[in-house]
């Protein structure tokens, strides 16, 4: 079958190639009635007109395409709902989404060349999560700048002037998870997370924690992971910093005999994509990772477009987390 040309959606709707063009570009360079766009869109949809990106890239002088930079681990649950969120966005306005983690070291600027040779219009960077360790991310920050490269950081960890930031609300995930607890009337709940690690986000979450405790008069009581064994039998009520850390609490209890929710409760402080397949099944916090995908794409686009001015406007944008009840709590 002949494949429908801008040429066809001209003639169907009966107006010049020219005003196609703008309607289907959303062009603000020609005012174009309601009645004739409507004419416009209704004869491509008759005719099943699909636009041509690379066309439409070249007129536009973009590659319409958005670029990925993450140095989290690819099979995370947070991570890959954050991609579809990025996919999402970047589809509904014609974008493709290009992963650039080729050669991604600490101190590798290398995805900047998809940005130099067209690839990409601009960049979402994802900074690192917890154990895979630090960046610095404020160099990254400075090589985007430098390379006039549209960016929104997502996780970030620095707080730059005039850059869009997407952050994950680590102290609010505990926070909720330990209010929960307190509103059920649990007056002990034993914060459980790898102390001997100084990450920000265990920190934020430690914070959390006992802030939520504070705003109760209740007192903190803290436990290791490698002290789990010895105190699992005083837990009255759980609240751990990941999904990882109640799953290693629930193989202590199956090895002491001790029933989890029967002996204590637990809330883990994010969401694991097998956290409802344990036994019982995890009450978690969920990161809304998919919406901070949507929001950031959404944010890098505005920036790609023209929308905000890079360098002079900048936000730092957090979304709320949400409860997860399962059988564990």
């Amino acid at each position: 079958m002949k494949k429908t040309t801008i040429k066809d959606v001209a003639k169907e709707a009966d107006v010049s190639i020219s005003v196609v063009s703008y309607v289907l570009n959303n062009s603000t360079e020609k005012t174009i009635s309601d009645a004739t766009k409507e004419r416009v869109m209704n004869a491509a949809k008759k005719l099943n007109y699909v636009p041509n990106r690379i066309a439409s890239g070249m007129r536009m002088r973009k590659s319409l395409s958005i670029g990925v930079v993450s140095y989290w681990e690819l099979e995370g649950t947070v991570y890959v709902q954050m991609l579809s969120g990025i996919s999402k966005a970047a589809a509904e306005s014609n974008y493709s989404v290009v992963l650039c983690n080729a050669r991604i070291e600490k101190e590798n600027y290398s995805y900047l060349d998809y940005f130099y040779d067209g690839t990409i219009d601009g960049i979402l960077f994802i900074s690192p999560y917890e154990q895979l360790g630090s960046i610095d991310e404020a160099a990254h920050i400075t090589k985007m700048k430098n390379a006039n490269a549209p960016f929104v950081i997502i996780n970030g960890h620095s707080n730059e002037a005039g850059v869009n930031y997407i952050n994950i609300d680590f102290y609010g995930s505990t926070y909720l998870a330990t209010s929960y607890l307190i509103k059920r009337g649990y007056k002990e709940i034993t914060y459980v997370a790898p102390l001997h690690l100084n990450y920000d986000e265990l920190k934020q979450r430690y914070l959390g924690y006992g802030t939520a405790l504070a705003h109760n008069n209740l007192k903190e009581k803290v436990c290791g992971v490698d002290d789990i064994a010895d105190n699992i039998k005083n837990f009255k009520a759980v609240v751990t910093n990941k999904s990882d850390t109640a799953h290693a609490v629930m193989k202590e209890a199956l090895n002491q005999n001790i029933s989890i929710p029967n002996d204590f409760v637990m809330i883990a402080g994010n969401t694991e994509a097998y956290s409802e397949y344990l036994f019982p099944p995890l009450s978690t916090v969920k990161i809304p990772a998919k919406e901070m995908g949507i929001l950031a794409a959404e944010k890098l686009l505005d920036s790609i477009n023209g929308d905000s001015i890079k360098g002079v406007s900048g936000s730092s944008t957090t979304l709320e987390c949400s409860l997860q009840i399962r059988e564990s709590c």
